[in-house]
């Protein structure tokens, strides 16, 4: 990556204050349930909301980004994502929650496609580990989301939210400074747009609608856990609504953890070995995190979140790789609209969760690893993997 890295790091930064934003609504939720008299179907429908608008729009911000390139997107981001957790903080009832959440939703969805082209412009040959650089922002900002959320609404009260305008507008100030050197590497010195696309491949439809369904019952699980285990675990302990924060980091910052190791370990082994690996070992674990003593909720959780997410940096290159002439859409596919049935998914269990309890939903849920794992099984290694796997063992002979 070479001199490139400071674009990584400015990107991975950007990425990090913009799902901070998304990961500090679910912490708010016990308390907006508590202080507003909401049912669990309400509670899953705010994720809900916000999930859908930071995702199913990301495939046609995508589209429109891969024929007429729209940097203005990356600082338009996070300074609407941080806008409208700021107004979360200002709402006066359960239709402004709603409103606020999917302003937030749509400052996510302008900033992931856009950025995920900008990372692989600049990622060299090995785009796992520079895409896990790239995710781990994310994944950091998840897990720091609900405890800075927590931490501001306990010093200031809700309209301390507003405080977080503040990173949102440092970041926008970087990425307009950092867009016209990621600019320089739209194409190959002496290649235009026309031989670029061309020299890219053929897409493989096919591979990309499996591992859409990968991503999303990896999203359905890990959104399900993220909103429905922190109220499991209160059922269980007797516990408040502050025990959400360190949940929900626990999990989250394991998951960063993990992206750290699986991007690396994916340009060693195989993108698609990993992602295998990563579906087989959630399932004893799902099962143990719902079934196991209240007192190992915290390290199963730490194992699940681990899991779950060291494979977010893996699928993103496998989306770009199966989809190379539209690479922004297959970031928008990746993490926008299989991220948007994981808040389908959400909405739906959170609903189950008020007619069968919590505890037999969990149960039902340990399906979705297993989903994941026999589609996992089906997805092809894509072509360039393929080529390069070749190409090293051509080189170890000789």
């Amino acid at each position: 990556m070479g001199g490139n890295a400071w674009y990584l790091v400015v990107l991975s930064l950007a990425h990090l204050v913009t799902d901070l934003h998304q990961g500090g609504m679910p912490a708010l939720l016990p308390l907006l349930k508590q202080s507003y008299g909401l049912t669990y179907g309400q509670v899953g429908m705010i994720q809900f909301v916000l999930n859908i608008t930071s995702s199913v729009i990301q495939p046609l911000f995508g589209y429109v980004s891969d024929r007429v390139r729209q940097w203005w997107l990356l600082p338009a981001g996070p300074a609407l994502a941080a806008a409208g957790l700021a107004l979360a903080g200002h709402a006066s009832g359960y239709q402004g929650i709603l409103q606020a959440a999917a302003l937030c939703g749509l400052g996510v969805a302008l900033f992931h496609p856009e950025a995920a082209r900008a990372a692989r412009l600049v990622a060299g040959g090995r785009r796992a580990t520079a895409m896990a650089v790239f995710s781990v922002g994310g994944n950091a900002g998840f897990a720091l989301g609900p405890v800075l959320a927590l931490a501001l609404v306990g010093w200031f009260g809700l309209k301390g939210l507003t405080l977080l305008l503040v990173p949102a507008a440092l970041i926008a100030v970087a990425l307009l400074a950092s867009i016209p050197g990621l600019a320089r590497h739209e194409h190959p010195a002496g290649r235009g747009a026309a031989e670029a696309a061309a020299a890219a491949g053929p897409t493989n439809w096919w591979a990309e609608a499996l591992l859409v369904g990968v991503v999303g019952a990896r999203s359905w699980l890990q959104l399900g856990l993220v909103t429905l285990m922190p109220f499991y675990y209160m059922e269980r302990t007797g516990g408040h609504g502050e025990a959400t924060g360190l949940l929900l980091f626990v999990f989250l910052g394991a998951g960063a953890l993990g992206t750290v190791v699986g991007g690396p370990l994916a340009d060693r082994v195989g993108t698609r070995t990993v992602l295998i690996g990563s579906m087989a070992v959630l399932i004893p674990i799902h099962w143990a995190l719902v079934h196991g003593p209240a007192w190992a909720t915290l390290p199963l959780l730490a194992l699940a979140g681990f899991a779950v997410v060291a494979t977010f940096s893996i699928t993103l290159v496998l989306s770009q790789d199966f989809m190379p002439r539209y690479v922004a859409v297959a970031s928008g596919l990746n993490t926008g609209l299989s991220i948007g049935l994981g808040g389908l998914g959400v909405a739906v269990l959170s609903s189950l969760a008020d007619r069968w309890g919590l505890l037999h939903t969990l149960e039902a849920m340990v399906v979705l690893p297993v989903l994941g794992l026999v589609l996992s099984l089906l997805v092809p290694v894509p072509e360039r993997e393929r080529q390069q796997r070749a190409r090293q063992a051509r080189a170890a002979t000789t």
